[in-house]
């Protein structure tokens, strides 16, 4: 019995490929993204800790060092970090490889992961060319050395990195990176992102040219939110219509929790086009992108996770994905009611200001593991929700006890026209 517990190890794994607009021609593409980011993170998860613990620690003799790091470095190496390189290599999401391009036409991306447990994050932020499809990594390695304490003289360890300094600390690493940003643009950027940034170049270009006041620059700015775009990229090389082109806004998110209740979330972005090189977005930002935590505000267990995605300063403003676990925790009403709450904050913020408004947050909600005599802690049921006030967002979802996984583009109601945000729930017995 006292085996049970690795044998069937039990796992929840969620997903998102960004809150926005989904084309519907690109949607088989998205969905089949989020069903190869769950099934990667679930062949981790199933084969249980301590597998993972000797792939991870084969190198290590301090039995000290294993013990403290074994949830933390193993989940996040592989399960946390893996999801978004799928999304980073997969030409249907805004994260790595034909990612929004900056003003001057290269890919700067943002990450971010964080572990419940210890509370230890990591993130990057605005890193250029040669680091970006290593950015989730270089934020995990960041969020490790806080496990390990001090460095060399007692400097503190860097939870934050940005562009070019980011790049240098994970060479230093042993973190393998291109050599050059032309080499790095050669893969990252795409034919169809390289023709929406000379698009809207060419309309920032013709504004500053004409020098006219900052009313027609506000409709200009306007305009180019409005029309759906790819900041996606995919299907290279094809001529669409701008109703079958993607507008998605910001980041995609995972969230893992295992057999135990640990849990640990984590963020990437190729952040919104057209951005001012170096603006640093939601999925670097604490507290923002996304979130983990195995304690409620008083201090009693609670296991949470949250992904955050949209319009990024808004979200940032409200530290959205930080505030939909403390309102989780404190809610007698259940994840989604909490998620629409700070969601409804964070639109009527947006409608003050004169600023987008799409946004999309996922929430991931643990019941205790039960403990049982002489047997590990086992995790009983999930809670999953999604509330989003943008025209769509990408979900999908993994249980251990699921055939497979779930995904969905959810769209838009009527509801959404009445409040202004559409939700979705649902708990899923382990």
């Amino acid at each position: 019995m006292a085996g049970e517990a690795e044998q069937n190890p039990r796992f929840f794994v969620a997903v998102h490929v960004g809150a926005g607009y989904h084309a519907p021609s690109n949607e088989k593409s998205l969905r089949s993204a989020m069903k190869r980011s769950c099934l990667a993170a679930a062949s981790i998860l199933r084969k249980g800790l301590w597998w993972m613990c000797r792939c991870c620690f084969s190198s290590y003799s301090n039995t000290g060092d294993i013990n403290r790091m074994r949830w933390f470095s193993c989940h996040w190496n592989y399960s946390i970090c893996w999801n978004p390189v799928i999304f980073k290599d997969d030409p249907s999401t805004n994260a790595g490889r034909g990612s929004n391009l900056t003003e001057d036409g290269h890919v700067e991306c943002d990450a971010s992961v964080m572990d419940g447990d210890s509370g230890a994050f990591g993130s990057v932020g605005a890193v250029p060319g040669p680091g970006v499809r290593n950015a989730i990594q270089i934020a995990a390695l960041l969020a490790k050395e806080q496990m390990l304490g001090s460095s060399l003289l007692g400097r503190v360890p860097p939870i934050f990195l940005v562009g070019e300094g980011a790049r240098v600390w994970a060479k230093s690493k042993g973190i393998d990176l291109t050599a050059t940003i032309e080499e790095a643009d050669e893969w990252l950027v795409t034919e169809k992102a390289r023709q929406q940034w000379q698009k809207y170049r060419a309309m920032l270009d013709d504004a500053m040219a004409k020098k006219k006041n900052s009313s027609v620059e506000t409709a200009m700015l306007s305009e180019l939110k409005a029309q759906p775009s790819d900041s996606s990229k995919g299907n290279e090389g094809g001529q669409s219509s701008a109703s079958e082109d993607d507008y998605i806004m910001d980041t995609v998110g995972v969230i893992c929790v295992d057999t135990e209740g640990h849990i640990a979330s984590g963020a990437s972005s190729g952040g919104i086009a057209l951005k001012v090189s170096g603006r640093v977005g939601l999925a670097a930002m604490y507290g923002s992108g996304c979130w983990a935590s195995s304690k409620g505000p008083f201090g009693a267990p609670f296991i949470v996770g949250c992904c955050a995605t949209g319009a990024g300063e808004s979200l940032m403003r409200g530290f959205a994905a930080r505030e939909c676990c403390i309102s989780s925790s404190l809610s007698q009403a259940g994840p989604a009611s909490a998620c629409t709450k700070v969601l409804r904050s964070v639109v009527q913020n947006s409608s003050q200001h004169g600023t987008d408004k799409s946004a999309g947050i996922l929430l991931v909600q643990a019941d205790a593991p039960i403990t049982a005599p002489q047997n590990s802690p086992k995790l009983k049921a999930i809670e999953i929700a999604a509330s989003y006030s943008s025209m769509s967002f990408g979900i999908g979802y993994f249980g251990s006890s699921m055939e497979r996984p779930k995904v969905s583009i959810l769209r838009s109601s009527k509801l959404q026209g009445r409040t202004g945000i559409d939700h979705f729930e649902a708990r899923v017995p382990l």
